[in-house]
């Protein structure tokens, strides 16, 4: 059953007051055409919760935009959406096609920093989020008394005579929920090892991030990225949040994540005033059997004001580094590698300390 408008709904009843499903909750595709956006496909989903984003088949089936209630929950930069044909791989130009969103999507084979891995020269943060997907579809069915709405596509990294690589992404999001469900599927098709290093850039900006915001995260143990990130207390105020300031310089940090017996393990950020007295928060649940390595990535800058929560199966640092430190993930031929991400919504003092209670209560369990 749904609950919508604080009520439970069974679909006989739900469906007494309305015409068509859209008019509570749904996905409708279409084209943008503005700009460099001109040509990429996009499809906006509303749940009726008050939970609306946006899924981009024409760009890895990221998300760029997305609202709880009318308010934004990540940071959008000045690049806007653009379509993957103005994508630049070398060095750091990945970055003109970075509109940050809620989910940008790194790999397939390689993420991070730039590097020149055994004389290939691999640029930022590999080519799958420029990538458009192919069998794209939308499924939106009552089962039982569930409204279900999925989006499904499939996105390859190949080069001939090389690499043949391809991810599988399902979205799905439920009539009255406030949760978006991400299962991934990497496949080798070829028939030699590859390396596969995907890494999931969640981004939140404002209003859910602010000086009023708190990073939660269960870890065991939290190191700077580099001398930057140490400065001014990186480390120690790597959870807090202050003013936008002029000229500040990204700092990163590693996290080791504290985890239930099964793998289980959950981050996210609460901010307990967005400027009208209400709380916002938001939470990713996954697993770090199929996702080892967590890391964060801060900017509070006038202008580009952000963190971002990264899971991934390697490090951010290049696919050199992660190979010299002998964490490179191969993925054999004929192989699959499954992924599962859940990202909830929630904006009750209730829920919030909820999800407190329940990374407090693993990072606990862990040190009994």
């Amino acid at each position: 059953m749904a609950e919508l408008y604080k009520k439970i709904w069974k679909k006989k009843n739900l469906m007494k007051y309305i015409g068509d499903t859209l008019q509570v909750a749904g996905a409708i595709p279409s084209i943008l055409t503005n700009g460099k956006a001109n040509g990429v496909k996009a499809t906006h989903v509303m749940t009726g919760s008050g939970l609306e984003y946006y899924v981009l088949p024409g760009r890895g089936m990221d998300i760029p935009l997305a609202f709880f209630k009318g308010k934004p929950l990540s940071f959008y930069s000045g690049t806007g959406i653009t379509s993957p044909a103005y994508y630049e791989e070398p060095g750091l130009k990945w970055l003109r096609s970075f509109c940050v969103g809620l989910l940008t999507t790194c790999g397939i084979s390689y993420s991070g920093a730039p590097c020149d891995d055994n004389g290939t020269l691999l640029g930022l943060h590999g080519r799958v989020a420029n990538s458009e997907a192919e069998n794209f579809s939308i499924t939106q069915e009552w089962k039982e008394d569930e409204y279900c709405i999925s989006l499904k596509g499939m996105m390859r990294e190949a080069s001939s005579m090389n690499e043949y690589i391809t991810l599988k992404r399902t979205v799905e999001s439920k009539l009255g929920s406030s949760s978006i469900k991400i299962h991934d599927v990497i496949e080798n098709r070829g028939f030699e090892p590859q390396p596969i290093m995907m890494l999931y850039h969640i981004n939140f900006g404002f209003p859910l991030l602010s000086p009023n915001s708190e990073l939660i995260i269960p870890t065991l143990k939290t190191e700077a990225r580099d001398e930057e990130a140490k400065k001014d207390r990186g480390v120690e105020e790597c959870r807090i949040f202050g003013e936008p300031v002029n000229a500040y310089q990204e700092k990163g940090f590693f996290h080791i994540p504290v985890a239930e017996p099964n793998g289980t393990t959950m981050v996210g950020i609460v901010n307990f005033d967005t400027g009208d007295g209400t709380p916002l928060g938001l939470s990713i649940k996954y697993n770090v059997n199929q996702l080892p390595k967590l890391f964060q990535w801060k900017i509070i800058r006038e202008g580009f004001y952000v963190c971002g929560i990264e899971p991934g199966m390697a490090y951010p640092m290049g696919r050199k580094a992660v190979r010299e430190r002998d964490e490179l993930i191969m993925l054999n031929g004929q192989e699959e590698y499954k992924i599962d991400l859940e990202i909830n919504v929630f904006d009750t003092m209730v829920e919030i300390n909820t999800f407190k209670d329940y990374v407090e209560k693993i990072v606990k369990d862990r040190f009994r």
